[in-house]
């Protein structure tokens, strides 16, 4: 750390402007030990689930900075209790909609996990299921349709990569359907 570094991390800031506060060199160790034991507590007593750590670790093996973020646009399972008014019955299908600049991917989970979904506009490429063990991959058909019998269990994300045009490849966020 720096002299500056050090300087800022003295500074605390009361009605807006900087304070400089000194702090002596016994209390500066001893407020370090009580950061490392409050660490060391909470790592013991609070650990990260395993599961959350292995999602981590094999997601970041599936990050690719070429791709496009598509973004959610909607959601029913979210959105649901917008259109509680309109709709009766239970849902027994979730559709999620992910939008991109030059595509949209449009899916629909049934209860029994099986996806359908659609490229739009309806163009060849490959989409790929990213999820914590793996990847599914499989080609559109000329509609741009697609589908995956089984959707594995906890958080998943697409990747699409067209083939027929000059469009990015594109990613969505993690979600878990």
């Amino acid at each position: 750390m720096n002299a500056d570094d050090e300087a800022a991390a003295k500074a605390s800031r009361i009605d807006g402007a900087a304070v400089h506060l000194e702090w002596p060199d016994a209390a500066e160790a001893a407020r370090e030990a009580t950061f490392r034991r409050l660490h060391s507590l909470a790592l013991e007593n609070d650990p990260v689930p395993p599961d959350v750590l292995a999602s981590a670790r094999s997601s970041f093996g599936l990050r690719s900075i070429d791709d496009e973020l598509a973004v959610l646009v909607y959601d029913s399972m979210i959105d649901h209790e917008l259109l509680a008014n309109v709709r009766s019955g239970g849902r027994t299908v979730r559709q999620v909609t992910f939008e991109a600049p030059d595509l949209v991917l449009e899916m629909e989970v049934s209860g029994a996990r099986y996806l359908v979904g659609q490229v739009v506009p309806s163009q060849a490429a490959v989409v790929e299921l990213r999820h914590r063990g793996g990847t599914i991959q499989m080609e559109t058909d000329e509609l741009g349709c697609f589908h995956v019998p089984v959707v594995p269990d906890g958080p998943v994300s697409f990747r699409c990569r067209p083939t027929g045009s000059a469009a990015r490849s594109v990613a969505t966020s993690w979600i878990t359907l």
